[in-house]
């Protein structure tokens, strides 16, 4: 036998193709962006009607609602807009508009919805609250538009609360030429900054401007104006189908000559030179990008306005701060938005109004979310031999909500308004306000989240559950021992994990300092090892198991033991493994028996528990599970690769769920050096409530601490197992649809392994009309079993209000809610419909919420405004990048296991870490060299970034270190001992553990954000100018992505703009 120790670091597979694609490798990607088309066709559609065709495009944006400035108001100016955006037709010369169509009138609502006031508990449940207890404002509803009119002064607030609006802000720019600039913006000029100004809302204005009304321009450098008539109108309008642009307005395109005055450019014909009476412009006017509706802003913003502060929850329907944001919740009557989110805080009485709008009424779930520091966990409360107290017809728990009758020997539920009587143990007396005098003595009745311990009723087989297990199972195949996994896990887990297992931190019974959970370890090739670990022995026994047909597990006891009791056996076995299989040659491997195995073990134990997989490549081996090679990807990106991102047959979801039914969880660890059609080995943890991490061409010298640590965070996070999840409704809403990873069992959502970024999401419709004084009542309980195996319960409670106008749907819209909804629901309908179809049913979707607003939240504004609520006002851009995303818009540039890595991560994601993985964090980490303690983020735009910066982005997957050109040759240095950027080799580069101040803060911003996302994200070094660079500004998503489909912000603006002229028309 020969020995591959001293060569397993030698022979290295080619590097990560995403980061560096080999030459020859089936991961090839184009070193040079293909060049865009000049237009998108699967967005441009041609109107029938020349009516729709769209001359210009203005943004009336409104004020910050956490600005100082917010009511003050500039005079208002006019700005022309004389070009029509890049590839869509030109208007013909003479073609009439239509006139405007008649003022809708509607009523406006009056008066705001009442608001649930929910009792307020002291920390320590024992006397009610102060009365200075402050309450957080409703968010107020303000519109942003964009106008291809010049702004007018009689633009009525939007019809709603009885407050006066902000102002709108509006901006004027050109839209891009015809000849757009190269994807994400390749040696793009800087946009000249759009000229920008406050327009003043008021009813008593004239009315609003139409495609037929007359308006003015602004005079240009060193012309008079002409003289107007009343209110700024033109004495003379013009003629039908002509307009009167001043001079210098805009640029002649490419391809276009000039026309008669007044009149659109006409199109040149080929070989045609230009009209020589007429010279094209210089420069050429864009949109000024800082006046667009951008994350960054919004997110300072609400920073500002929420960030450290309180957060009570003791009003229904109160709008919470962002995701990104630093707030602390006060849990008083309704949960921690944190642990559920909803799409929308003021439901519609009838379904009519969200079948018109087609907004989403989802809830967003994530029952252990991550805590702030000075927040909580929900407290637990032993009900003994009764249990906890239920409705007898819904089966609800008790909560806040219920009301209690006859003294206090019933109680009414508010989701079904049954009436249950009161066990005589739990009774107790009303006050003169007809609450329990305990009210601040039990967690039930003041909070919004709180926990129940379970008896035996709730346990399977009426058995109280023991504490859950670990079971560590790798791949021992020539593939691990060259690539020098078996080298390094081992010693970890020995020094790391097993010394460090979690503890159940809400267990008084459990406080020791040592845990409880069990452990086994199995390593397998083409056959299968089992290992005893009794304490009893003096060195581990290894039983070899090579029937795979009919998997079992030959030790009945001593497989499954306590690091504490067995610790000297299962070091010894840790330290005998990388030298037991170092010659091994064997390049056949199982996966599906080494699962079947596990469970088995599980089973046999009567214990819950996880698997922690480390595989390395295609389960090739004959036998069950076995896979075959069809990778294509040819096909992505076409209506045929739903073949290829489905499973190839159901064995390994059938084998989720028998994991499930014995309360087993996996985690997968892919470490594969070829296609390893992980769209079908996704069904295995995606059934199990599982993650997957994946390691293209793994060496233990380069991703061995990424693997290390993303263990570590994988069995720090693990909170609970064997779980069983119900959401329960008022009358009138029920859940209909769900979305994550996990199995269902009839109306039941069953979760296997729960962990803090465990989410789901959960759609509700109408089934009768809702009472508009009444509210909406959402209870979504969790059994499951804890690490100290421990039965409880976790419930979460949040009440909504009702209300019946089009304007309180919209101001009270969650817009993280609903991305991560669409994103999820995109992502599902990969395998069943068309990349096309997809696009077309989420274009589709945005433009009537925003031209349902329009249509239903204003007051007649120009035909050519493009108006967005306040809340939704960043949905354009949150779209745009979906659409764009590697998980949804499909290409050759991915190949195909990583495409089915993007959709199961984005399948199992939260609300927070969708919204940084469709608009990225870019940092300015140079300034880091002033020990600057925080960065503020940039916009992801590529002109943003200075030649003489470093820039550090991460979306929660993956991470780039921009270098600029021009960077100072200190800073070089000190990061990463070089004296210059050209002499920097950035597939090796490594940050340098010196004491200088931009490397010790770089690298605690590192570690800041690996925290954050529970993951050791890999740092790819780019220059400019790198090949890398290419994947690099595909993460800019406001620029053009690389895909041909793809639009920048500006270019979705305006294809927006026209889905909803459309719609409207």
């Amino acid at each position: 036998m020969r020995m591959l120790v001293g060569a397993q670091f030698n022979n290295k597979p080619p590097m990560n193709p995403a980061f560096m694609p080999p030459p020859t490798s089936a991961f090839i990607r184009p070193s040079q962006p293909a060049q865009a088309p000049m237009t998108n066709p699967a967005l441009i559609r041609p109107p029938t009607d020349l009516s729709q065709q769209m001359t210009g495009l203005t943004l009336n944006q409104p004020s910050n609602r956490a600005s100082p400035n917010f009511n003050q108001q500039p005079p208002m100016q006019r700005f022309p807009m004389n070009q029509p955006p890049n590839g869509y037709p030109q208007p013909p010369t003479g073609f009439t508009r239509p006139p405007p169509p008649a003022q809708q009138h509607t009523t406006a609502y009056s008066q705001p919805p009442a608001q649930n006031i929910v009792s307020q508990p002291p920390p320590n449940f024992n006397r009610p609250p102060s009365a200075s207890s402050q309450q957080q404002p409703q968010h107020q509803q303000s519109p942003a538009t964009l106008s291809s009119q010049p702004p007018t002064m009689n633009t009525a607030p939007p019809m709603g609360y009885n407050q006066p609006s902000p102002s709108p802000v509006t901006f004027s720019s050109q839209p891009p030429p015809m000849n757009a600039p190269p994807p994400m913006g390749y040696s793009q000029p800087s946009p000249s900054p759009g000229t920008f100004t406050s327009q003043p809302a008021t009813m008593n204005a004239p009315p609003a401007m139409g495609f037929n009304q007359p308006y003015s321009q602004p005079p240009q450098n060193g012309q008079t104006k002409a003289p107007m008539g009343m209110n700024n109108y033109p004495s003379q309008p013009p003629l039908p189908g002509q307009f009167n642009p001043p001079n210098g307005a805009y640029q002649l395109q490419p391809g276009y000559s000039q026309g008669a005055p007044g009149q659109y450019p006409r199109p040149m014909m080929p070989n045609q030179p230009p009209q020589p009476m007429y010279e094209q412009q210089q420069s050429q006017q864009k949109m000024d990008m800082d006046q667009i509706p951008n994350p960054i802003e919004v997110m300072e913003a609400n920073e500002s306005k929420f960030g450290g502060r309180n957060f009570e929850t003791n009003e229904a329907g109160k709008m919470p701060p962002l995701t990104t944001t630093n707030f602390i919740c006060k849990d008083m009557g309704n949960c921690n938005p944190r642990f559920i989110r909803s799409s929308i805080y003021s439901v519609p009485a009838n379904s009519d109004l969200l079948k018109q709008s087609k907004l989403p009424l989802v809830l967003s779930l994530s029952p252990f979310a991550e805590l702030n520091e000075e927040e909580n966990d929900p407290p637990v409360s032993d009900m003994g031999q009764i249990g906890p107290v239920r409705c007898k017809r819904c089966k609800a728990y008790m909560c806040p909500f219920m009301q209690f009758l006859d003294g206090g020997k019933k109680f009414q539920c508010p989701f079904c308004e049954d009436i249950t009587q009161v066990p005589q143990e739990y009774f107790n007396h009303l006050d003169h306000m007809g609450k329990r005098v305990d009210t601040y003595e039990r967690a039930e009745f003041c909070c919004g989240s709180y926990e129940f311990t379970a008896t035996k009723d709730y346990c399977r087989n009426q058995t109280l559950p023991q504490t859950p297990a670990f079971v560590f199972m790798i791949d021992v195949s020539i593939n691990s021992i060259r690539s020098g996994l078996l080298h390094m896990l081992c010693p970890y887990i020995k020094e790391v994990i097993l010394p460090n297992l979690p503890r159940d931190l809400l267990n008084p019974a459990a406080g020791g300092v040592q845990s409880d959970v069990k452990v086994g370890f199995v390593t397998y090739d083409k056959e299968l090892h089992f290992y005893n670990l009794k304490s009893s022995l003096a060195a581990p026994q290894m039983m070899i198991v090579s029937d795979v047909e009919e998997v079992f597990v030959p030790i009945s006891d001593g497989f499954l033991v306590g690091y504490n009791e067995s610790r000297s056996v299962i070091e010894n076995l840790l330290d005998s493994l990388p030298s037991m299989f170092q010659e091994n040659k064997e390049t056949e491997i199982l996966l599906g028996p080494v699962v079947e195995a596990g469970i088995e073990a599980l089973k046999s134990t009567n214990l819950a528990g996880k698997l922690f997989l480390f595989h390395t490549n295609l389960p090739n081996c004959l036998g069950p599970g076995q896979l075959k090679m069809r990778d294509d990807k040819k096909v992505l990106g076409t209506d045929k690769e739903k073949t290829l991102l489905s499973p190839q047959n159901d064995y390994y979801a059938q084998l989720g769920k028998k994991c499930v039914e014995n309360g087993c969880s996996v985690d997968l660890f892919l470490m594969p050096n070829q296609y390893c059609d992980l769209a079908t080995l996704t069904d295995l943890t995606r059934k199990t409530s599982g993650q997957i991490y994946k390691y293209d061409f793994f060496m233990a010298d380069t991703h061995g601490q990424r693997l290390c640590d993303d263990l570590k965070y994988a069995i720090e996070k693990t909170v609970a197992f064997d779980a069983v999840m119900k959401v329960r409704t008022s009358t009138g809403i029920r859940p209909v649809d769900y979305l994550g990873n996990f199995s269902m069992y009839g109306n039941d959502i069953e979760l296997a392994g729960v962990n803090k970024q465990t989410s789901l999401a959960v759609e509700l419709k109408h089934d009768d009309k809702l009472n508009e004084n009444g509210k909406i009542y959402i209870q979504a309980a969790l059994l499951y079993t804890s690490l100290s195996g421990q039965r409880r319960i976790r419930v979460h409670n949040l009440s909504l209000t009702v209300c019946t106008q089009y304007s309180q749907v919209y101001s009270s819209c969650e817009l993280d809610s609903i991305i991560n909804y669409m994103a999820k629901l995109a992502c599902r309908s990969i395998t069943i419909s068309t990349p096309n179809s997809i696009r077309d049913n989420l274009i589709n979707q945005v433009a009537y919420i925003l031209a349902t607003y329009r249509k239903h939240c204003t007051n007649s504004p120009a035909k050519g405004q493009f108006i967005l609520p306040e809340t939704l006002k960043l949905l354009p851009v949150f779209s745009n990048s979906l659409l764009k995303s590697d998980a949804i818009s499909g290409s050759q540039t991915v190949t195909t296991d990583e495409r089915a890595y993007l959709m199961y991560r984005l399948m199992s994601m939260d609300v927070k870490s969708t919204y940084y993985y469709f608009y990225p964090r870019v940092l300015p980490v140079h300034n880091l060299e002033s020990n600057e303690e925080s960065l503020n983020p940039i916009r992801c735009i590529y002109e943003r970034l200075k030649e003489d910066g470093i820039y550090l982005l991460e979306n929660g997957l993956v991470m780039y270190l921009w270098i600029g050109p021009n960077v100072q040759p200190n800073l070089i240095q000190n990061l990463f001992g070089v004296s210059a950027v050209q002499q920097l080799n950035v597939e090796k580069a490594k940050i340098l553990e010196i004491d200088t101040q931009i490397s010790v803060n770089l690298r605690s911003l590192i570690n800041k954000i690996n925290q954050e996302r529970k993951s050791n994200l890999k740092l790819t070094v780019v220059r400019k100018g790198d090949t890398l660079e290419y994947f690099f500004k595909n993460m800019l998503v406001e620029d053009k992505g690389i895909s041909q489909n793809s639009l920048s912000y500006v270019e979705y603006l305006y294809h927006l703009h026209r889905e909803i002229k459309n719609i409207l028309n």
